[in-house]
């Protein structure tokens, strides 16, 4: 025999992300999936001036056209 108990999971799903050049939110499509962006995500290292710092951003379409020039 098995009984069973109920377990609750708490999860975090990304509700809105945000550009963090320009500000605009990045919408999503009809299937609610975000449009293409950027994401990037840096632990700095030792030969840096962030020693263990963490950095995440995103960045939209358009911004990172214009960065990338």
């Amino acid at each position: 025999m098995r009984i069973f108990k109920e377990k609750q999971i708490n999860e975090k799903e990304v509700d809105k992300i945000f550009c963090d050049v320009c500000k605009k939110e990045i919408e999503k499509d009809k299937f609610g999936y975000f449009f293409d962006h950027i994401h990037i995500e840096k632990t700095w290292g030792y030969n840096s001036g962030k020693d263990g710092e963490y950095t995440e951003l995103d960045i939209c379409e358009a911004c990172f056209d214009k960065i990338k020039k």
